[in-house]
C-alpha cells in the first residue's frame, strides 16, 4: 500500500495516480480523494501559470488564472468505420 502525503512533491503524487489510473495500484475512495486534493494543492504551490507536467497517462496543469486541473488520458477503443454517404 501506497503512503500518500503532504510531504511528496507534486511529480511523486502524479507517479501515484498514474499506477492508479494504470490499474497498477489500488486505492480506497478515502485515499483517492486525498490524492487529488494533494495534486490541486501542490499544483497551485510548485506549477507557475500556465505550466503543466505531465507523468505517462496523468498530466497537471496550472491555468493561468490560477485554477489547477487534472487530467487522465482515456483508453481508446477501436471504433467503427462510418459509412460514408451516397
Amino acid at each position: 500500500m501506497t503512503e500518500i502525503s503532504a510531504n511528496m512533491s507534486a511529480m511523486e503524487l502524479l507517479q501515484v495516480a498514474n499506477e492508479f489510473h494504470t490499474g497498477r495500484l489500488t486505492l480506497t475512495q478515502e485515499e483517492k480523494d486525498r490524492l487529488l486534493d494533494l495534486l490541486r494543492l501542490k499544483g497551485a504551490e510548485e506549477l507557475e501559470y500556465g505550466q503543466e507536467v505531465e507523468h505517462e497517462k496523468v498530466r497537471l496543469v496550472r491555468r493561468v488564472t490560477g485554477a489547477v486541473s487534472i487530467f487522465f488520458e482515456k483508453e481508446t477503443e477501436p471504433t467503427a468505420k462510418k459509412k460514408a454517404k451516397e
